[in-house]
């Protein structure tokens, strides 16, 4: 009888099960919870299994909730505080919201008009992706909600052009509007979670307000131009495809009332996303409501039953998994412990700016893993008066770090919307991580060199 040979990432995630286990039964440091290294061996083994994707996403968070409610006293309002999050929300909308795209046609409607603006090769239909993507970070205040619109619409595109499910050309599609919406969006303020996140707790915990616009001069002219120009050559060299010939025909798709409703739907949703400063309505409810009235009996766009058969619910326990996980950390003051341990073995000396730009992004890196993306400005934002100190810059220079740090992710449950948009294209977790590898290099080898020499020539560190 042939046995199946074990995988890599199998090993792998047993090896990390195996550390969290052995963790769990070490003594906490000095003044620490008395749980803490329980919640630390937790977070091991959630971490190792997401990042090996040895098993499903969605199912590692289910682990980690039974894990964290019977290992450790975190208790329910947080192991499960992904559930009440906004963000949580804003997926379930967006899920209804894309189905609903994807089931009327509109989304074929859509790709056949993009067709006939995009360059006829693969290469420039990524191009174009990437810009549509980018563009849409300054309208629509929310990964998820960009992600979930765009991705029906560019499957269709897909279908046009012959890149079936599973081929490297529809890989390519689906990542160039996730990951072209994920990385220009660290650099627009009010346009990801993270960037939300930050600002609250610069305000909150320092007292500065950062504008929009010194937001954005500190950060686009680096992350967003670099990512635009890189990523479609990355994507073509990654998974390589070419455009059939009978995708080159544009064929004409009907209109319904259905599509007319779900536009209209769209244009209202759109335009409450794009003024939320004024009415105070968060993009999560907007969704909520959207997806509401494409549900509604008679009135909507689809059938009520479509969120039972048509909407997959992965992404939404995945992300209320990774939140629930980035709330235990910060309660039990795990992140507080690990950045304090980091900047001991990496210290920040005054004058040698270079050195300490590059280890704050190392710390902010490693920081990351542990309490993925959203879940990291909460605590180096805590951090930064102490760094300002070792640094001798200004506060809102260390402040200005943390998210070109974001954009150097290397696992993909740090990105949730990037997994979103994976699961909602069919693109493996692995062709994912291949990427974030890529794109983690690049912000190393390009972005944090030009980056540095950028905030030299702003006299941010003066």
């Amino acid at each position: 009888m042939n046995s199946r040979p074990l995988h890599v990432s199998t090993v792998l995630a047993g090896l990390g099960v195996a550390g969290g286990a052995v963790v769990c039964f070490l003594p906490p440091p000095d003044g620490a919870a008395p749980d803490m290294m329980h919640i630390a061996g937790v977070v091991i083994a959630a971490v190792t299994l997401w990042a090996t994707s040895a098993v499903p996403e969605y199912f590692t968070s289910i682990i980690f909730f039974f894990l964290a409610m019977v290992l450790t006293h975190a208790g329910a309002p947080v192991v499960f505080s992904g559930f009440h999050s906004a963000a949580v929300w804003l997926i379930f909308g967006g899920l209804v919201l894309g189905a609903s795209v994807q089931e009327t046609g509109f989304g074929k409607r859509l790709a056949g008009a993009l067709l006939r603006v995009f360059p006829r090769s693969y290469f420039g239909i990524l191009s174009g992706i990437c810009m549509v993507a980018a563009v849409l970070c300054l309208i629509i205040p929310s990964n998820t909600g960009r992600i979930v619109i765009m991705i029906p619409i560019f499957m269709a595109l897909c279908d046009r052009v012959g890149f079936t499910p599973g081929s490297p050309g529809r890989a390519g599609v689906v990542l160039a509007a996730g990951a072209g919406s994920v990385y220009p969006s660290f650099a627009i303020l009010p346009a990801a979670v993270p960037n939300l996140g930050w600002v609250g707790a610069v305000e909150s915990i320092h007292g500065i307000k950062v504008t929009y616009g010194e937001y954005l001069i500190a950060n686009f002219p680096v992350m967003g131009t670099v990512t635009l120009l890189c990523l479609p050559f990355i994507l073509t060299r990654l998974f390589p495809d070419r455009i059939t010939e009978a995708g080159a025909q544009i064929e004409q798709t009907e209109g319904s009332a259905a599509q007319t409703r779900l536009m209209m739907v769209l244009v209202a949703a759109l335009g409450l996303w794009m003024t939320d400063f004024a009415h105070g309505i968060s993009p999560a409810w907007v969704a909520l409501g959207a997806s509401v009235l494409c549900l509604m009996p008679r009135v909507g766009v689809v059938p009520t039953n479509i969120i039972v058969g048509k909407v997959s619910y992965a992404p939404w326990f995945f992300v209320a998994g990774v939140i629930g996980m980035g709330a235990v950390v910060a309660k039990a003051g795990l992140g507080n412990e690990i950045s304090a341990f980091l900047f001991h073995v990496v210290p920040l000396t005054p004058g040698h700016d270079l050195a300490n730009f590059f280890k704050i992004g190392a710390v902010g890196m490693a920081m990351g893993i542990v309490t993925t993306i959203p879940g990291e400005p909460a605590i180096m934002t805590t951090l930064a008066a102490d760094i300002a100190k070792n640094t001798g810059w200004p506060l809102l220079t260390v402040l200005f770090t943390q998210p070109i740090s974001w954009a150097m992710a290397p696992f993909v449950y740090q990105l949730p919307p990037l997994v979103l948009a994976a699961n909602m294209g069919g693109v493996s977790m692995r062709r994912v991580g291949r990427l974030l590898l890529v794109m983690a290099t690049l912000t190393w080898v390009v972005m944090m060199p030009l980056q540095y020499l950028w905030w030299q020539l702003l006299g941010f560190f003066g």
